[in-house]
């Protein structure tokens, strides 16, 4: 019986597992062709700064809002990928930038339930502080400051959405126009499912009735 209760918590805890790391976001790793690095569009703040749009202006699949798309070896932004605890086997070839008031956005569509969020995050080598929200359907759940050089950090939030809801994952620059260089790296960004404590004891309960057919039918 000991034995079979094990075998019931391995199965109940694979299944987790396999549920809870489904991701939501598409291309929450910010893949693209830039060769060093584009803005998607302007913070307001910061194209009143340079008095126009930046020259360098592009799209990222899936993602919208007033950031940068960065590769991650790239100069000018102090090479991302030097930042402590870069991990290319999971980060890839490039990361997002968030600047001033700066927006990044993606539209997703949740069923009623709880949410894990999570996303790695670092801070531009030689200049100032950036602060960012992170918000769902416009209810903030998280707010985050980067500094100097600081390297790569894994972040996470729980949320919860109360009925089948359309909305936009958002992550808002909280800085003035005057700190216009200061930027704080988004990778990795990922939503999956928290199951309920309740749809791990039904796969348990579940699974022991399963074992009780196969001992019954060895006879």
């Amino acid at each position: 019986m000991i034995k079979n209760i094990f075998v019931v918590a391995a199965i109940a805890a694979t299944a987790l597992g396999a549920q809870a790391s489904t991701n939501v976001v598409q291309n929450g790793g910010f893949n693209g062709t830039v060769s060093s690095y584009i803005y998607n569009a302007a913070p307001s703040t910061v194209t009143q700064f340079y008095g126009g749009v930046p020259t360098s202006v592009g799209t990222v699949a899936n993602w919208t809002g007033s950031f940068v798309s960065i590769a991650s070896n790239s100069g000018p932004w102090g090479t991302p990928s030097s930042l402590a605890h870069f991990d290319a086997s999971t980060q890839g070839g490039y990361v997002a930038g968030v600047q001033a008031d700066g927006t990044l956005s993606q539209s997703l569509t949740l069923a009623e339930g709880t949410y894990l969020l999570t996303w790695v995050d670092a801070n531009r080598a030689g200049l100032s502080e950036q602060s960012y929200s992170v918000s769902f359907d416009g209810v903030t759940y998280d707010t985050v400051s980067t500094h100097h050089a600081d390297g790569w950090t894994q972040q996470s939030v729980e949320f919860t959405v109360l009925q089948n809801t359309t909305g936009l994952l958002s992550f808002t620059g909280l800085t003035s126009y005057k700190d216009k260089d200061a930027t704080s790296f988004i990778d990795n960004v990922s939503v999956s499912v928290v199951p309920e404590p309740t749809s791990l004891m039904m796969m348990g309960v579940a699974t022991l009735g399963l074992l009780a057919w196969r001992r019954r039918a060895r006879g």
